[in-house]
């Protein structure tokens, strides 16, 4: 842990990193470096050609991404540099049949290929050429008995020329066309591109209005004559049927309650008032719920409350004093009662309004009391511009008669030095 003391000391940059700096050293140490190599016996040059490395190492790959040369234990043995050579297969693999194009790209570069072994040898060996098996040749001249045959390399070439000028004249890309040719080269990137331009074409299409018939079929042509044909089936009258299936549904609905409780206004405000809810669905849930008590397991349990209370209100009949005066206020408490009901509905509102306002009435009664201080304030502001006042009078009384004594001092003073001078 630093020491606090040297904490908030100036010139110190927390924000950024260590940086220890030296100075140089002195001339008499610092050691002049030459570049130059010295030439011995001892040291053996070597005169590399760049262009033959080049031409020896240019189809090869130092693989250098997997090397290990730690001397570390384990199971696996370290890797070294890998060397491989890159070998361009012109046909397609082994497991997947040749196209068109692999076909004939792979027999341009055997021709290709052919002529230039012909010039070669032609050049090295002379004008004949050895075959072993001339059986399918007629042209070609057997020598001996040894079934060998020589052939003019002049007439071999010519051969291969009428071979290369028959594949030039082939002109795939005329006879299948250039999306043929994409597609049989590289069919991933054709599909794409066929995809892609209908997609466009869809795009900038204008819609055209189609007949409503109940089999339909519109055709979207892109480019070339090729394009996405789609058919659309469309039934007027299942679309209307789908549209109104809900409208009747509840049509029948509304039927259906208006059977069960009628048309009738003073029935619905009955049943309102009975249920004391202002819905359909709140009525029929109180029915509902007072229809539950009517289960015959609970009739026995009802019928016992009941006869409990008759049997109470029995007692207190027989117990009942007639007295006008109590009856009178029993009365009244209970008209007293019934109009609190209606104010006990709008008291949660009441009470929810009051919460709202206390913290309105708390700030009103804070600016009440700061406007009492304030008044406090103003009222000793007052009496004390009030003795400033008084004290600023007095004062200015003060200066005029130490003004006046001073001015009948100044003339007494004038007179007496006047009466020296003479």
């Amino acid at each position: 842990m630093a020491d606090p003391k040297y904490a908030g000391l100036p010139g110190i940059v927390y924000d950024q990193p260590d940086v220890y700096e030296t100075s140089d050293l002195p001339e008499s140490e610092q050691n002049e470096f030459c570049d130059a190599v010295e030439s011995t016996d001892a040291i053996e040059v070597l005169h590399i050609s760049a262009t033959e490395a080049h031409g020896r190492f240019a189809d090869k790959i130092l693989d250098a991404s997997k090397v290990d040369f730690s001397d570390r234990i384990s199971r696996k043995p370290r890797t070294g540099y890998q060397a491989r050579r890159v070998v361009w297969e012109v046909s397609g693999c082994d497991d997947k049949e040749e196209t068109l194009v692999q076909r004939y790209n792979r027999l341009m570069c055997e021709i290709t290929a052919l002529q230039q072994d012909i010039l070669q040898h032609q050049e090295k060996e002379g004008e004949e050429i050895q075959i072993a098996d001339p059986s399918e040749t007629d042209d070609l001249t057997v020598t001996g008995n040894n079934r060998t045959c020589s052939v003019s390399a002049v007439q071999l070439q010519k051969q291969v020329v009428e071979l290369h000028t028959q594949l030039l004249n082939l002109q795939l890309e005329k006879q299948l066309g250039v999306g043929v040719m994409e597609s049989i080269a590289n069919p991933h990137l054709a599909t794409h591109r066929r995809l892609t331009s209908l997609i466009d074409t869809l795009k900038h299409s204008k819609n055209k209005p189609a007949a409503a018939a109940g089999t339909g079929s519109t055709a979207a042509t892109g480019a070339g004559g090729s394009g996405v044909t789609y058919q659309l089936y469309y039934s007027p009258e299942m679309a209307k049927l789908n549209q109104l299936g809900p409208t009747l549904q509840l049509e029948k609905r509304i039927d259906k309650l208006e059977k069960l409780l009628g048309s009738d206004q003073d029935k619905l405000s009955r049943l309102w008032s009975w249920t004391r809810e202002g819905s359909v669905l709140g009525a029929v849930t109180s029915l509902g719920q007072r229809l539950s008590l009517l289960d015959p397991a609970q009739l026995d349990h009802i019928e016992g409350r009941l006869h409990s209370v008759h049997t109470k209100m029995n007692s207190i009949a027989e117990n009942k004093q007639h007295d006008p005066e109590k009856q009178s206020k029993v009365q009244e408490l209970y008209e007293l009662v019934q109009k609190c009901d209606v104010l006990c509905s709008a008291l949660p509102e009441v009470v929810e309004r009051l919460v709202a306002l206390q913290g309105l009435h708390h700030e009103a009664g804070e600016f009440g009391r700061t406007l009492q201080q304030l008044s406090v304030a103003q009222t000793q502001l007052s009496g004390s511009f009030n003795n400033n006042e008084q004290l600023l009078n007095s004062v200015n009384d003060r200066f005029a008669d130490n003004l006046a004594v001073i001015n009948n001092n100044i003339a007494s003073l004038d007179a007496r030095i006047q009466a020296i001078d003479k």
